[in-house]
């Protein structure tokens, strides 16, 4: 390779694994995701934790939700909490030039330099790069109103602004990723991470990509909430009277937005790698995308992401060589994959040392058709609050350590879209007294660890 590879690494919050257009769950165009997939490793990895901000630092971290304990918040208020460690930390051991953009407050501290964003209703604008720009624009006042208005009624109401896309959060971290990727060094190893705030972030997208896919396409597949079974599927981050008046035009809207943002997000990854194309070094540099957690867009009537069902735990990871490179022998590897391992592929492409504690794996392996280790012992787990989810290649099941049993089992088999809960059924106990076996498997490597 002629020296150590340079690292793009892009992170965003809430993009759910079915948002990429070659997917044909939603009339949806991503040209550059897409792309950027079709010439690497294209996964389905299971979120962690689908709760904010969990579901980053096991990310950035290879820790299970467990272990680093960030799984408490439920609102954009909360500052990131700094980490001890993380596979910023093992770049920059390791020689890189480490650079961020975006909402990087975890790292930020740890980083060579910075272009940091905080997307909350209250900031010092001295701390964040964007807010400093919309200021210069004169449209902050606009934007801090927007943020308070997303606390008060979440996706439901929110202000729609008519913002250029760099006026708009996510626009402006493109274009600074942009600029970053030109500004690399050329004579020693780097990495640029780069953090969206969405499309998970429950905003409009600006004017531009306002209407990407029309409202009125997207009302299909909308079923009111059952109030029954609503403690088993999520914890709410919204009065439950916003998810009991919903109806099919409201949710229609709602998933407009949020594929706005996704379209925005494809816009971004391809300036970013026209920005690379440019460069001495292009042959050099890899890709690699992930997301903290999905982001349900009316399944069951739910809107939010603290719940397990797929559209809230689903997320892509692309691991992606230069343009030219050869391609991996099975690029869509068919396997339990996780956030945890996200980190520890990173390290493994830095050729630095992995993370203490970490319980997921690098997946280089798969570019060479080599099986990896086995996930967790009993499957995949994910964790919020007091509910854990156990994912095997045929069930899903959802515990409550509250109420002391299993809430939900889904036959993903024969029940891909999880519409029939089996937990009450005569079969499910058997089934259930075997996944608690393998819960117990899962928890045995889960020693509590010290990240922050």
């Amino acid at each position: 390779m002629g020296g150590k590879r340079n690292l793009l690494i892009v992170l965003a919050h809430g993009l759910r694994c079915d948002a990429l257009g070659d997917e044909r769950a939603w009339p949806l165009t991503t040209t550059y995701l897409e792309a950027l997939g079709q010439r690497g490793l294209r996964l389905i990895a299971g979120a962690a934790s689908p709760a904010d901000p969990g579901g980053m630092a096991s990310l950035l971290t290879g820790l299970h939700a467990r272990q680093h304990g960030l799984v408490a918040d439920q609102t954009h208020q909360r500052r990131p909490t700094a980490l001890s460690d993380s596979l910023v930390h093992r770049l920059v051991d390791a020689g890189y030039h480490v650079a961020g953009v975006g909402c990087v407050g975890m790292v930020r501290h740890v980083l060579h330099e910075t272009v940091s964003t905080e997307d909350v209703a209250e900031v010092r604008p001295a701390d964040c790069a964007y807010y400093r720009s919309t200021r210069s624009r004169g449209v902050m006042a606009a934007v801090m109103q927007q943020r308070r208005q997303r606390l008060r009624s979440g996706p439901f109401e929110p202000d729609r602004l008519m913002l250029e896309p760099e006026e708009d959060i996510d626009g402006f971290i493109a274009s600074r990723a942009g600029e970053m990727i030109e500004a690399m060094p050329e004579d020693k190893p780097w990495a640029l991470l780069v953090i969206f705030s969405g499309p998970g972030n429950d905003l409009p997208p600006p004017t531009l990509y306002d209407g990407i896919v029309p409202a009125d396409q997207l009302k299909a597949g909308f079923a009111p909430l059952d109030m029954s079974t609503l403690d088993e599927l999520a914890e709410p981050a919204y009065p439950r009277s916003m998810l009991q008046r919903l109806e099919a035009h409201h949710v229609a809207r709602i998933r407009a937005d949020y594929l706005g943002r996704v379209s925005l997000i494809d816009y971004a990854i391809r300036r970013m790698s026209r920005a690379v194309e440019q460069r001495a070094d292009r042959g050099r540099v890899w890709t690699v995308l992930g997301s903290d957690r999905g982001h349900l867009l009316g399944e069951h009537g739910l809107i939010g992401h603290r719940s397990f069902l797929s559209g809230a735990v689903e997320t892509p990871m692309i691991v992606a060589p230069p343009v030219g490179h050869a391609q991996p022998r099975d690029p869509f590897p068919d396997a339990l994959f996780s956030t945890v391992d996200f980190a520890p592929t990173v390290t493994a492409l830095a050729g630095a040392d992995m993370l203490e504690d970490s319980v997921g794996r690098s997946l280089l392996p798969l570019f060479h058709g080599n099986a990896v280790t086995p996930l967790l012992p009993g499957g995949l787990v994910s964790e919020f609050s007091d509910r854990m989810m156990l994912e095997t290649q045929r069930y899903k099941a959802v515990f409550h350590r509250g109420k002391r049993r299993c809430v939900a089992l889904y036959d993903l088999l024969n029940d891909s879209d999880e519409r029939n809960n089996l937990v009450d059924r005569p079969m499910a106990s058997g089934v259930i007294d075997a996944l608690r076996v393998r819960v117990a498997d899962a928890l045995l490597p889960l020693r509590a660890s010290t990240v922050c």
